[in-house]
Order: C-alpha cells, then sequence, then structure tokens
C-alpha cells in the first residue's frame, strides 16, 4: 500500500534543504533559483499571482500605482519577481541553520550508516524516477504553497497593508489549478501497477528522512528562521509596489 505522501512539514523543509537530507518524493538538485522559477511558472501559481494583483489594486495607494503604470499585468510580473527573491532567501535561511552532522546521526540511527548511499543507488531505479517524475507537480505546488504562507505571516506580523495570498490564509479551497491530487492519485495508481521492492524500500528511507530532518534544526536555529527572516528586506520592496503598513 502506497504510504502517505507530501507531509507537509517535511515537504516544507523538503523544498528548502539540500539535495542530499530533503525529505518525501523528488529531490531537488536544481539550485534555489530554478526550482522557486519552475514552481512560480506553473499554472497553479499564475492562479496565485492574480490574487496578489488583485490584493495590490485593493491595498495600494491608487496615485502611486497609477503612476507606476502598474496594472494587473505588470502586478503579477512584480509580484512574482518579488516571491523569486524571497523564496531563493527562505530556502537559504533554512539551509544555513541546518545542522547536517545531527540530521545525519539521525538518520544513521535509525536507518543505517548507509541510508544516504542507499538512497542516491535507489534514485536510478526506473520505478522510483517514474514516482518522482509523477510526484513532481504536487512538490511545485507545495513550495508554491510554503513561499506564500510565510509570505501572509510576514504580511500580517509586519502589519502590511496587503490582503492574504494563500487559499489557506483566505480560508478558500484550493483552485482546481492545484495539481496536487491528481499527482498523488498518479503515484497512487503507478505504485498498484508496479510492485516494486526497490520502492517500497525507497519509501521505508524516506519514511526515516522525514524522521531525522527535524533533528537538523536546532533550538538555537529555531530562533533564527521564521517569516521575518525568509522575507527581511520585503517591505522596502512591497514600498516600491505602493504598499505601505497599516
Amino acid at each position: 500500500m502506497l504510504r502517505k505522501l507530501l507531509l507537509a512539514a517535511t515537504l516544507a523543509l523538503a523544498a528548502a534543504l539540500p539535495a542530499q537530507v530533503q525529505g518525501p518524493l523528488g529531490v531537488w538538485p536544481e539550485p534555489p533559483e530554478e526550482l522557486i522559477r519552475e514552481a512560480l511558472a506553473t499554472p497553479y501559481a499564475a492562479v496565485l499571482l492574480k490574487t496578489f494583483a488583485a490584493s495590490m489594486r485593493k491595498d495600494g495607494d491608487p496615485a502611486c500605482l497609477q503612476a507606476k503604470a502598474l496594472d494587473d499585468a505588470a502586478s503579477v510580473t512584480r509580484g512574482r519577481a518579488l516571491l523569486q527573491r524571497y523564496g531563493v532567501q527562505m530556502m537559504k535561511v533554512l539551509n544555513e541553520n541546518f545542522d547536517q552532522a545531527a540530521y545525519r546521526a539521525a538518520l544513521s540511527a535509525s536507518a543505517g550508516p548507509d541510508a544516504l548511499a542507499e538512497i542516491e543507488r535507489l534514485r536510478g531505479d526506473n520505478d522510483v524516477k517514474a514516482i518522482v517524475a509523477l510526484d513532481r507537480p504536487a512538490r511545485l505546488a507545495k513550495v508554491v504553497d510554503t513561499v506564500l504562507e510565510q509570505f501572509d505571516r510576514y504580511v500580517m506580523i509586519g502589519r502590511i497593508k496587503l490582503g492574504t495570498i494563500s487559499p489557506i490564509g483566505r480560508g478558500e479551497p484550493e483552485p482546481p489549478e492545484n495539481p496536487t491530487d491528481a499527482a498523488e492519485a498518479a503515484v497512487q495508481r503507478y505504485v498498484d501497477e508496479h510492485p516494486s521492492e526497490q520502492v517500497e524500500r525507497y519509501f521505508d528511507l524516506l519514511d526515516a528522512v522525514e524522521a531525522a530532518t527535524p533533528k537538523g534544526f536546532t533550538p538555537a536555529a529555531a530562533t533564527k528562521i521564521g517569516p521575518m527572516a525568509f522575507f527581511a528586506g520585503a517591505d522596502r520592496d512591497l514600498a516600491d509596489l505602493c504598499i505601505g503598513r497599516r
């Protein structure tokens, strides 16, 4: 039976950690800049960027918006650039505060000293590759959700005059463009149709990765991560988009 995928806490971290420590399906070998760029280019992100533009139009200074010609198209473009910049910053902040040694010790204790090497070997298996590819749209959607949810928290804590962007923050259902359910169903079908000891072992190791990942964040690190660190400096960029404080 397919194990539960895309657990929220691990996925939020998985998008930000180096490839050798990332969590459930779909390790990201590309640099943070490329990952965030791809995630923000998806149809799902496009819908949420339109919400960003609508919030700018509602909450921004009208005279400023007009003077800077920030219509909907320009607002989407500028919003994407802002989320790109600070999404990458978020990933770097998490990475800088992740204790690799503590993580590796926890993983070795639960899954054996060769766990990381075994994961790397299993990534070469065709069935594992297929599952990772099928799951990728859901992983990209989770990257978008994580960035926007942290941005909404930054806006709230910083008393920025801008409406909530993420569906969960707005108390709204996920838009139909969110590919998560379809991706998870596709993975489930593949696993049902292609029973594989390699895939089952891969899932076992990912369970261990999920359990070990929080060990990489020490109590001291907890004071250095969070929305105000992830989006430090965004108030200036938002001011340039005619968005001020409450």
